[in-house]
Formats: structure tokens, C-alpha cells, sequence
């Protein structure tokens, strides 16, 4: 059977290709939420911390594609996983803007 984007090679019971992107998403997401919880620790606000978590979310969709590539999670399960991740992270967003427009307030730059 030919499966649609699949060009790689299979090492076991995993798809080369795949693994890889799941693997470069995995380290760029976790760097990118590395990130946001320096600039979290840094600025301390709540704003800060939401966006941290979403990232979190973020994090967890390229593992959540792991498991069900090896079969650590079912299709059904992983589909609905990921779409609750995807939900978490517009959530937190969301949360994030509405904490910073509700708490933010313009201020001077000192020259």
C-alpha cells in the first residue's frame, strides 16, 4: 500500500520519515517553550505564563504523534488528543491577550 507523503524508509515498525519530522517538531517546540519560560521566569506576568503553557501544548502534539506511530495510543485517541491540544493552545492564547490587554498599560520609555 502506498500511503500519501510517505517517501522514507521503515527501521522496525517505525517510518523513517515520519520520525524524523516528529523529531526535529519535538526539539524545536520544546526549544521554542524553553524559550517561553525564560522570558516567563524573566517578566514574571500571567500573560507570560499562558503563553509558556501553550507552548507546553504545543510540546506535547509531536510526542502525542510518537505514541500513536508506534502504537502507544490508538487513532481515535490520538486524533481526539491532538484536537484537545490544539483547543488548549487557542485557550491559553486567548488567555494570555486578554490578561495582557486587561492588565497592561502603556508605558514611558525612559531615554
Amino acid at each position: 500500500m502506498i500511503v500519501p507523503g510517505h517517501v522514507g524508509g521503515h527501521w522496525g515498525a517505525l517510518h523513517v520519515d515520519f520520525t524524523a519530522v516528529l523529531a526535529v517538531s519535538a526539539l524545536t517546540t520544546a526549544a521554542l517553550c524553553l524559550a517561553g519560560l525564560t522570558a516567563y521566569r524573566r517578566r514574571g506576568s500571567r500573560a507570560y505564563l499562558l503563553v509558556t503553557l501553550a507552548l507546553a501544548a504545543l510540546v506535547a502534539q509531536p510526542i502525542l504523534g510518537g505514541l500513536a506511530m508506534v502504537g502507544a495510543v490508538g487513532p481515535a485517541a490520538h486524533h481526539t488528543l491532538e484536537h484537545g491540544a490544539d483547543a488548549v493552545v487557542v485557550l491559553l492564547v486567548l488567555g494570555a491577550v486578554y490578561d495582557a490587554r486587561r492588565t497592561g498599560r502603556r508605558r514611558e520609555v525612559e531615554r
